[in-house]
């Protein structure tokens, strides 16, 4: 090759990977980063479907003017259906992708199941981010090798930036999630460490007697939870020893789930066992797991629809998580995932209700879910999950915009 040869052949694959070729029609082409958790969640989801896609490279073009043009905005991971309509926002895609592809489904038919499962994957969103911006924005070390990571990856195929001129720009960029996500005393930051080996420790028990959260099979729960726990902390080298030290079955777990799909060697696990019997008894590591999710996400989450209830228009909520007073942004995307939470609840029949309500109150997950009632958030009203309309007119990516403008991050994980 002549100089800087591969780089041109980097250059060139990035040109060349939208275009399908002969052997690929029908394949979905999903932008998804090797630092992005929600890429994570759905790229091991649809390995694990057996569902047919291209996995795109996400660099400096395709983060700031390919996606932007497609979503609205900077977000990923993205997915480009083979009819060329755009999917994003896991949950809902994950969600979609069950009524498409009915094989090796992960909601459980067992409704009280479901409904666990619902929240679990809620809790795994919108509370593991915590931990998420905690270490590895928090921490020196994971600060500079992520922000050379990231840099790293926007800058495939570019002959004329190296990454090390650009992990600084991004450092600076990725900085400032303390204040949003209520890191910001000692005090907290204590808390958040604690939390960590609190709930390693009860995963470390549950795997030891059960391969998935829900039983012998993975479900959608496991890939919300499994995606923060790998790509931000088991990845990243400080968390990475805590991890290690603190969650061998753990990271057995993530280790099964990275493997999904990998046919070589006869890798990737394909049979599976069943899901759990509710009705033989609920094992006390998942009880010891929901109690878990009663001190930190629903009040966390809770306290956000308290915030919009009291004023629509709220920035800050407040409440007690792990016992410590946090104060946070009301991130109204937060509040309308809480409330899809408590419409499964809501929609429970009255004797799985009755057995739920039984376990949900032991665990103290209620009365805290339900304290504030359901409230709706309209900012959604127009959005049509998981197909964006265009980048313009859906009322989701209106709302991301917004929230880039306020919090000014490099890019979105959704």
């Amino acid at each position: 090759m002549t100089s800087k040869g591969n780089l041109k052949r980097e250059a060139q694959v990035l040109k060349d990977q939208m275009v399908l070729s002969d052997d690929q029609q029908g394949f979905y082409r999903l932008w998804a980063a090797i630092d992005s958790p929600y890429s994570w969640k759905l790229r091991t989801y649809m390995n694990y479907k057996g569902i047919p896609y291209k996995r795109m490279r996400i660099d400096a073009q395709s983060a700031t003017v390919t996606i932007p043009k497609l979503v609205g905005m900077t977000i990923m991971p993205a997915v480009l259906a083979p009819d060329d309509k755009v999917l994003q926002d896991t949950t809902p895609i994950m969600n979609f992708f069950e009524q498409e592809y009915a094989d090796k489904s992960c909601c459980p038919t067992d409704e009280r199941l479901q409904f666990i499962n619902v929240l679990l994957e809620d809790f795994g969103d919108e509370y593991l981010p915590r931990f998420s911006m905690h270490y590895r924005w928090g921490n020196e070390q994971n600060r500079q090798t992520i922000s050379h990571r990231i840099a790293r990856s926007m800058m495939y195929g570019n002959e004329h930036m190296h990454p090390k001129q650009v992990a600084p720009m991004i450092l600076q960029r990725q900085t400032g999630f303390d204040g949003p996500l209520g890191l910001n005393t000692n005090e907290i930051r204590a808390s958040m460490d604690q939390q960590l080996l609190d709930l390693l420790a009860i995963l470390d028990k549950h795997f030891t007697h059960h391969q998935f959260l829900l039983g012998d099979r993975p479900s959608l729960a496991d890939f919300a939870v499994y995606a923060h726990l790998y790509t931000h902390l088991l990845q990243d080298p400080f968390s990475a020893e805590i991890m290690e030290c603190h969650g061998a079955r753990t990271i057995n777990w993530i280790d099964t789930i990275n493997e999904f799909g990998d046919v070589r060697g006869c890798l990737g696990q394909t049979e599976f066992g069943d899901w759990l019997d509710l009705d033989a008894g609920v094992p006390e590591s998942l009880t010891a797991l929901l109690e878990y999710v009663s001190k930190t996400y629903v009040p966390f989450s809770g306290g956000v629809a308290k915030a919009v209830k009291e004023n629509p228009k709220a920035k800050k909520a407040t409440a007690l998580v792990y016992g410590v007073a946090t104060e946070y942004a009301a991130f109204q995307y937060r509040a309308w995932s809480f409330e899809q939470v408590q419409l499964s609840y809501q929609a429970l029949s009255h004797n799985n209700k009755i057995f739920v309500d039984e376990l949900l109150t032991q665990t103290n997950v209620l009365p805290g879910l339900m304290a504030n009632g359901i409230v709706h958030i309209d900012l959604f009203d127009g959005f049509t999950p998981p197909f964006v309309k265009d980048g313009i007119c859906d009322a989701r990516v209106r709302y991301l915009q917004q929230k880039k403008r306020k919090t000014a991050p490099d890019w979105v994980d959704a």
